[in-house]
């Protein structure tokens, strides 16, 4: 089981091609876009090793192994009824290799795009000292969202685990463009992941207002 930062998922099945057994399967489930998990299939299969394409669909705490994880590719069937004599709960969709990681890709561009667009949003509220008529609007616009708690979340998220969802969103961009779509919403998304991420903050301090002054005080933005 391949589960590594996107960016260094090739160099794992180039790795793990030298001297994996022949007939084993190989399970990538890195969140990368279809062309680098088609490119790491080939890798694994000229070894004589079966590969399976995974997409890992939630985060794993709290589900652990109930997490849902989709399959593709032609071992995909064999892959499942492995990883069900595991415990894991997958469910195989059609398509060849890279067919599971064009759901994840895509489906990404929302989920952490929400959080940049949360990010950029409230940052800048907070700055500019009207965070509560913001969160109040966007109440009023998207009822029982809960908005500060939404955030509070979103942010959190991407200052703990923003390097590696930056790795993502740029395969989610080059997803979108082999796609002929631009990518560009994808690569802004992660420049925010890898600019909070890079941040280092920890301990993270409790609430969206601690959370978003820390930031603002250690990228220079506010003084408080």
């Amino acid at each position: 089981m391949s589960l590594v930062t996107a960016d260094q998922a090739l160099e794992a099945a180039e790795c793990a091609a030298a001297t994996i057994a022949s007939g084993s399967v190989y399970f990538d489930g890195n969140s990368v876009a279809p062309d680098t998990k088609r490119a790491a299939a080939r890798r694994i299969e000229a070894a004589g090793a079966h590969y399976v394409d995974v997409a890992v669909m939630a985060p794993v705490r709290p589900a652990l192994l109930s997490v849902p994880l989709l399959l593709a590719g032609r071992h995909a069937d064999a892959g499942q009824a492995l990883l069900a004599q595991l415990g894991f709960s997958a469910r195989v969709v059609p398509g060849d290799v890279g067919a599971a990681s064009a759901i994840k890709m895509l489906r990404s561009i929302v989920i952490k795009g929400l959080e940049a667009l949360t990010a950029e949003c409230l940052l800048s509220a907070r700055a500019a000292g009207v965070e509560e008529e913001v969160l109040a609007s966007l109440d009023a616009s998207f009822p029982r969202w809960d908005w500060r708690t939404r955030a509070d979340y979103n942010l959190d998220r991407m200052l703990v685990h923003g390097l590696r969802r930056a790795a993502e969103m740029r395969e989610s961009a080059a997803t979108a463009a082999g796609l002929g779509q631009s990518g560009a919403m994808a690569a802004a998304t992660a420049d925010w992941q890898q600019r909070l991420g890079s941040l280092c903050l920890s301990p993270l301090p409790e609430g969206l207002a601690a959370k978003a002054d820390a930031v603002l005080a250690a990228t220079g933005k506010h003084d408080q």
